[in-house]
């Protein structure tokens, strides 16, 4: 009898045990089981998970153990992990990274019996037909193998050898593999076109041949004989040929344009298409000869996007009758836009139409934007932030106890990618006033980039609370403090940069809250002598990075003289090209243009968005640090640019 019941306490021990833990010592235990899995130790790593079974992150640790002893016999382990976690994304991951398993080391029959649908990646749609190929089924899976060869780029590699089967069986065939040509030509793949030429006969290879010389010179469309007539297969190229040209020279694409308009002659659809495309092209290599045909071309088709590229333009030269005429050109739902409502006030303001313009700008002073804080300055108005409070109604997240523990530990243990999605899957589920509870539950929690990332599935504009939280103040007024600047504008800078991610990676390669290139992180801690920096990992440190960002924003502000729209453009577009701009504005305007005109004419959208949303963001901070309203100082109301 004694020896039943020790055998039973035994049985009891981790469940019992585990119960006694708290959560301090349950995080503790995982953390050292995540390691052991790290050095490969999975026994002692098993040890350690058994203790924690409750803990929110243990199946984290059975996602990691399986992936990493990945076998042949492992389907009824996978497939009871996704079923015991549908909830979390790593299920879909877990699911991925068995089929890539079982397709490398081609076991095919447990590759279908695990997912027999069709995957939505190429390069598993390719595992997938190997696997039905093996079964006998080449001739069934065809006209889903057709639709992944109709493609314009190279594939995957696991395409290749389902590739060759059909060509060598004739079923990819000729038409096919021009159709493919021409779609990579449309892409600019060279190499793809190199590539299918080699398996052309010798009745296709030449205009094969002809159109391979055009993409790597598009200048041959002047004395090319590829295109005759409209019946000639690969005719829908010729437009695509044309813009490449035009993109290369704008002079001579509107000639090839005038040559084959008068040999084929073009449909008014496709006169149209071209004349947009132009027009585009003109105004991004400022080639001010061919305004006039611009300007005939574009009163008659009337595009809405391009007359706006015009309007900046206008303002770019400081030309205020071409501002007021394309202006009116616009359609009038577009002219009670914001901006150009503004535009129509300060045209008025050139006439001398004071009180008309006081009107409109009247119109735009109640307004937390951009225009709004401009037009609210000319005016001597309040700012008017219209903010809203998001009830605290926090009990009506109990249902999601479960859930928010789980975000809770991602957060604690660092795993930041892992987080976000489950955040985004959470807030996704929800509707929108539960959304804006989970965001008022971030905020609470310090979860800064989550309180944002609530803010904006919700569409919460004017909760300004979890939409511009107030994060690691301490840390952002110390390096205000050291590098002379307002704590509003780097809270400004940091909120249009990452939104208080710190772990924000971007595909440039910028990281960490103001989003520092490595390169640039590394000069500037030169610069000012910080020896603490050794590498770019360290741009995910908080205070890393903020004493960064704020030195390199002094040293932008140095070299514009304390200006601060110029050190904000060249945060985002980089110096070079800032200076650039300010050359460009130099030598096509007499006295220089005015704060409002240089940013509405900056040349990058991204650029041009981004100063405005700065600008405006920091009299939101100034709102929320308590601080005096400023939008413009008397400085930048008077600068010429």
């Amino acid at each position: 009898m004694k020896k039943i019941c020790a055998i039973i306490f035994c049985f009891l021990l981790p469940a019992s045990f585990a119960a006694a833990l708290t959560l301090t010592e349950q995080r503790e235990l995982y953390t050292q089981a995540a390691v052991l899995q790290k050095q490969g130790l999975w026994p002692q790593a098993a040890q350690k998970a058994k203790l924690v079974p409750q803990y929110p992150l243990h199946y984290l640790l059975d996602y990691q153990k399986i992936k990493n002893n990945f076998s042949q016999d492992s389907l009824t382990e996978v497939e009871t992990f996704i079923k015991h976690n549908t909830r979390h994304k790593l299920s879909n991951d877990l699911q991925r990274e068995y089929l890539y398993y079982l397709a490398k080391n081609s076991y095919w029959s447990e590759f279908l019996a695990f997912y027999p649908q069709l995957p939505n990646s190429t390069a598993l749609k390719c595992y997938h037909f190997q696997a039905r190929m093996a079964q006998g089924e080449a001739h069934t899976i065809w006209p889903e193998v057709k639709k992944v060869w109709l493609t314009g780029y190279s594939l995957n590699n696991a395409c290749d050898n389902v590739f060759k089967h059909y060509l060598d069986n004739k079923k990819i065939s000729q038409s096919l593999i021009w159709q493919r040509l021409q779609l990579a030509y449309l892409k600019n793949q060279s190499s793809l076109i190199a590539y299918l030429i080699t398996l052309m006969d010798d009745s296709h290879k030449l205009p094969a041949k002809q159109l391979y010389q055009l993409n790597k010179d598009p200048g041959r469309l002047l004395n090319s004989t590829l295109f005759n007539n409209r019946q000639q297969s690969h005719y829908a190229l010729l437009l695509p040929s044309i813009k490449r040209l035009a993109r290369k020279d704008i002079d001579l694409g509107m000639q090839a344009y005038s040559r084959y308009d008068k040999k084929i002659e073009f449909k008014p659809v496709e006169k149209v298409n071209l004349k947009k495309y132009f027009i585009s092209r003109i105004l991004i290599d400022d080639k001010i000869e061919l305004f006039p045909w611009l300007d005939k071309e574009l009163a008659d088709l009337k595009d809405a996007a391009l007359i706006e590229r015009r309007i900046r333009y206008a303002i770019r030269l400081d030309n205020w009758a071409d501002i007021e005429y394309w202006l009116q050109q616009l359609p009038a739902e577009q002219q009670q836009q914001s901006k150009w409502l503004y535009w129509q006030a300060r045209v008025l303001e050139n006439q001398q139409q004071q009180k008309k313009a006081e009107a409109l700008y009247q119109k735009l002073a109640g307004q937390r934007t951009y225009y709004g804080f401009l037009a609210a300055q000319k005016l001597n108005l309040d700012y008017q932030l219209n903010a809203q409070i998001v009830t605290d109604k926090l009990q009506s997240l109990d249902h999601l106890h479960a859930q928010l523990a789980h975000i809770e530990e991602l957060y604690v243990q660092r795993h930041m990618k892992l987080l976000k999605r489950e955040w985004d899957a959470l807030l996704k589920s929800q509707d929108i006033e539960l959304q804006k509870q989970l965001g008022l539950y971030a905020y609470n929690k310090g979860w800064a980039h989550l309180s944002v990332l609530a803010s904006i599935r919700s569409k919460s504009w004017d909760a300004l609370t979890i939409r511009f939280p107030e994060v690691k103040s301490k840390l952002f007024a110390a390096n205000a403090d050291k590098y002379q600047l307002e704590p509003s504008y780097i809270y400004a800078i940091t909120r249009q940069e990452s939104a208080f991610d710190e772990f924000a990676h971007s595909p440039a390669g910028a990281r960490g809250y103001m989003q520092l290139m490595p390169g640039t992180a590394s000069e500037t801690a030169r610069k000012i002598g910080l020896q603490d920096y050794k590498q770019k990992s360290q741009l995910t440190e908080a205070q890393i990075n903020l004493q960064l960002g704020s030195a390199y924003f002094t040293m932008l502000l140095e070299r514009y003289q304390g200006n601060r729209i110029l050190a904000t453009a060249a945060y985002n577009a980089g110096p070079y090209r800032v200076d650039r701009w300010q050359s460009s504005n130099n030598s096509e305007t007499a006295q220089g243009l005015t704060m409002d005109s240089w940013i509405e004419s900056i040349p990058y959208k991204e650029t041009r968005r981004y100063v405005k949303n700065v600008l405006a963001y920091n009299v939101i901070y100034q709102h929320i640090l308590d601080k005096p309203l400023e939008f413009l100082n008397a400085e930048e109301r008077k600068a010429r640019f």
